[in-house]
């Protein structure tokens, strides 16, 4: 007996809409990239009940004409693309034909239109896939697609769609990632006929990021800058744009990276690892920014056809587009103010001063408090020439801070309190500065390489048995750091040698702990040499709670000048912070 059937045309249907709308955003997706493709100038997106009831999005396109309107909704009906070869000079956000047809089959769709070319316009009513009204009508160029009673004709997938909250936050998520790189488009939204967010459409992406997430955020954000060294013979033509958060605006997940090629939404990780990269020692190991990055490409170097949602994109000369990211990312940190400025918020009906370390957007996408704090696993880490470990025989940026010489303070035993020639409050975490001054001190003498100190006697430690195991596990990179060690019987090691970085440092009873800290670093051999250097400098540095002359005040002071990133101590924590003048004046309200 047979057990193998070719599938009815409505099944196979539905199977494939799964593929492409899974929720309403789903659908105002596809609908938004279809108004872009088309020319417009203005599109307005309209969603009652968070999409359950109805999706209206309306543009000022080009329209559909009468002919085309007719195969509009059969499936791989598209006029993006005639053939494979056409992927190489790609334009558009589609290209499959799959949308409108995917979206039919699981709705009643009403779609409205007139091309620039007619004099009418036409209507079609769809559902469930199947055509059941066609005519002419009369309306201004451009067009209108309702969807409504999505998935009716899957009660199973109906259950999936979440509350109006939750469907709405997705929405709203989509509107911005087009609203964000389109900002010569106008977008509005609504939502049960309350307005929402609407963009100016004067072709600035900060408006457009104002718009959408509020000027707190664009407070804190600096535009992305040309490579001070772009490279020398490169094999493709890459440019970057977009704007990145200081430092001190920084969250511990990956949800305020937003990456763009060739203005289309991706999803990709060579490209956050390469932002997270740009920062260097700049944020926290498990901290990321809020960046806005959009990336210019050839159509040709990329490849958009992976998943059918298009949000996956592969590029085929990686290490190209890695470092021209890094190296646009680093160069406008270089060129920044970075230092954290307290200002004074409002709370309720409470004023209160902090540091303007958090950027508001994220209550914008309706986050819980547990969500905002939760760490996201790091990704591995990839060093070069011209990152941390490389600032032999560099000027450093920090000869242009604005900090006096005189006069300086310390409180509470941790902190220094300086002036600007702005007439601004400087205040300098003692340690923090310390262990940067310290880990480029390091840098400059030792470069990658590690020399090794024999100790006076050698060590045999007592090691617990994950202690035992981790060193089993990391005897070749120990000994890459510059530890000699042997095995010593069945469950001991004996130390004859550590790296000459903690010459003098620590004693017996640290070195396992040392150790401990530098196996969990699971980085190539540059990222655990970092790892050596600033644990060395941590060591190396005045702690807090300990008092320090007036010389010893100065000599920070001034190391804050002379090092290449003044901004952050090694592990990411800022240095300093600033007070302006201007804050001080409005706290004692003489503003």
């Amino acid at each position: 007996m047979r057990s193998i059937f070719v599938l009815e045309e409505l099944t196979i249907g539905k199977i494939a809409a799964g593929e492409v709308v899974d929720r309403p955003a789903s659908v105002v997706k596809e609908l938004i990239e279809n108004s872009i493709d088309a020319g417009s100038r203005h599109v307005v997106v309209e969603v009652g009940d968070g999409g359950r009831d109805y999706i209206r999005v309306t543009d000022d396109g080009r329209g559909i004409s009468e002919e085309d309107v007719k195969v509009a909704f059969e499936k791989h009906a598209t006029s993006k693309i005639t053939s494979m070869e056409d992927f190489a000079a790609l334009q558009t956000l589609g290209f499959r034909g799959e949308a409108l047809p995917s979206i039919a089959a699981v709705s009643r769709i009403g779609l409205s239109t007139r091309h620039g070319s007619e004099d009418f316009g036409t209507y079609l009513s769809v559902e469930g896939g199947v055509i059941k009204e066609r005519k002419r009508i009369t309306r201004a160029g451009g067009t209108t697609i309702e969807v409504k009673s999505l998935f009716y004709n899957l009660p199973a997938r109906i259950g999936t769609i979440k509350s109006q909250s939750t469907e709405l936050r997705h929405i709203m998520g989509v509107f911005i990632n087009y609203a964000v790189i389109y900002p010569e488009i106008k977008f509005e939204l609504f939502h049960d006929e309350k307005p929402i967010i609407s963009t100016l459409g004067n072709g600035k992406m900060l408006d457009a990021v104002v718009n959408a997430y509020g000027s707190s955020v664009a407070k804190e954000l600096i535009e992305l800058k040309e490579p001070d060294s772009p490279a020398s013979s490169p094999l493709i033509d890459v440019r970057v744009c977009g704007y990145i958060s200081r430092p001190a605006a920084a969250y511990g997940t990956k949800k305020h990276l937003f990456t763009y090629v060739n203005r289309r939404f991706v999803r990709n990780e060579l490209m956050d690892r390469a932002i997270k990269r740009g920062y260097m020692s700049l944020l926290p190991k498990h901290a990321y920014p809020f960046a806005v990055v959009s990336l210019h490409i050839e159509p040709d170097e990329i490849n958009v056809n992976i998943h059918p949602k298009k949000h996956e994109i592969s590029f085929y000369h990686r290490d190209e587009v890695f470092h021209a990211i890094v190296e646009s990312v680093s160069t406008t940190l270089r060129h920044a103010d970075l230092i954290p400025e307290v200002v004074e918020k409002e709370k309720g009906t409470e004023a209160w001063v902090g540091v303007n370390a958090g950027v508001e957007a994220v209550d914008f996408f309706g986050l819980t408090s547990e969500e905002k704090k939760a760490p996201i696993t790091a990704v591995q880490t990839f060093f070069h020439a011209d990152m941390d470990l490389a600032v032999t025989g560099e000027k450093g940026e920090g000869g242009g801070l604005d900090i006096r010489a005189a006069p300086l303070y310390q409180v509470l035993d941790s902190y220094i309190i300086a002036q600007s020639e702005a007439d601004d409050v400087i205040m300098i975490d003692q340690h923090a500065a310390a262990e940067r001054i310290n880990f480029e001190k390091l840098i400059e003498k030792y470069g990658r390489r590690i020399d090794k100190q024999a100790l006076l006697r050698p060590y045999v430690p007592e090691l617990s048995p994950h202690q035992l195991y981790l060193l089993r596990e990391n005897e070749d990179a120990l000994r890459d750091m510059g530890f000699d060690i042997e095995r010593f019987g069945e469950d001991g090691y004996i130390i004859r040698a550590i790296p000459v970085v903690f010459h003098g440092m620590m004693g017996e009873e640290e070195v396992i702990e040392v150790i401990e800290r530098l196996v969990e670093e699971s980085g190539k051999k540059e990222e655990r040499i970092k790892v050596l250097f600033s644990t060395a400098a941590c060591k190396a540095s005045i702690k807090a709670g300990e008092k320090i002359s007036y010389e010893g005040m100065r000599d920070i002071v001034d190391g804050l000048r002379n090092v290449k990133i003044p901004y952050t101590c090694p592990h990411g924590r800022p240095t300093m912070i600033r007070l302006s003048k201007k804050e001080i004046e409005k706290r004692f309200k003489r503003r």
